[in-house]
């Protein structure tokens, strides 16, 4: 009985179906190094921010639940007035 015999086709497969599985091998070692305790960058002590820095900072704290917030609307509204100010580029 002979042995088969592999024909360039099924090889080729067989060596992109290993490429794959060493690429996600490789990307979950890869992703099990990330560290997770990414936050908010210091931006100093807080007594140096003005108050629209800070509501803003809480807001973003509260991330969903910011949402329908009457302070949060505030703090953005005075936001978005203070970025689309005429003189707000001087």
């Amino acid at each position: 009985m002979r042995a088969p015999r592999f024909s360039p086709p099924v090889v080729f497969r067989l060596v992109a179906v290993g490429l794959v599985v060493l690429i996600i091998v490789a990307a979950s070692l890869h992703l099990r190094h990330v560290p997770h305790d990414v936050g908010v960058p210091d931006l100093g002590p807080p007594g140096s921010r003005d108050r629209l820095a800070a509501g803003l900072a809480h807001c973003q704290a509260l991330g969903m639940k910011a949402d329908g917030d009457p302070a949060c609307e505030a703090v953005w509204a005075e936001n978005r007035k203070r970025f689309f100010a005429p003189d707000a580029g001087r």
